[in-house]
């Protein structure tokens, strides 16, 4: 069944949410233009922006891999630390998030192969490494 890109994006902003819940942190819709959720726990808070994606063959036909666009805006462009703190790609199909900060995304589009979101550690991991940057980049 074919999705629509907006419900698409809704399923994963809930997949995200779920999964901020799960480590512990409290979550709001906030959907404005480079913010997807609010993420709060002890006095800290986190802008997400969630970019989603379903499984999908790569081009050699061979393995599926999930595609997500990190740019934004009319002239796709990477959005910098004054739009958010956490990118998330949601892999929808393996309902799973991968959590980057803001540094860490340096080109507009990641590949990942479909086996990178079957890792059952890879939201816990991949948030503390994130919010570590986030943490280091406030007290600078």
């Amino acid at each position: 069944m074919e999705v629509a890109e907006t419900t698409k994006g809704l399923i994963g902003e809930y997949i995200c949410a779920s999964a901020l819940l799960e480590l512990g942190w409290k979550v709001s819709m906030a959907q404005q233009n480079s913010v997807d959720l609010i993420a709060w726990k002890d006095n800290e808070y986190l802008r997400v922006q969630v970019k989603s994606s379903t499984l999908r063959l790569e081009k050699s036909r061979i393995t599926k891999i999930y595609h997500f666009n990190n740019g934004s805006g009319r002239k796709k462009h990477i959005k910098g630390i004054e739009s958010y703190d956490i990118l998330a790609h949601v892999g929808i199909d393996n309902r799973r998030c991968v959590f980057n900060a803001t540094e860490q995304i340096q080109t507009l589009s990641k590949r990942y192969r479909k086996e990178y979101f079957e890792n059952n550690d890879i939201e816990y991991f991949s948030f503390q490494k994130a919010l570590q940057i986030v943490r280091q980049r406030r007290k600078t």
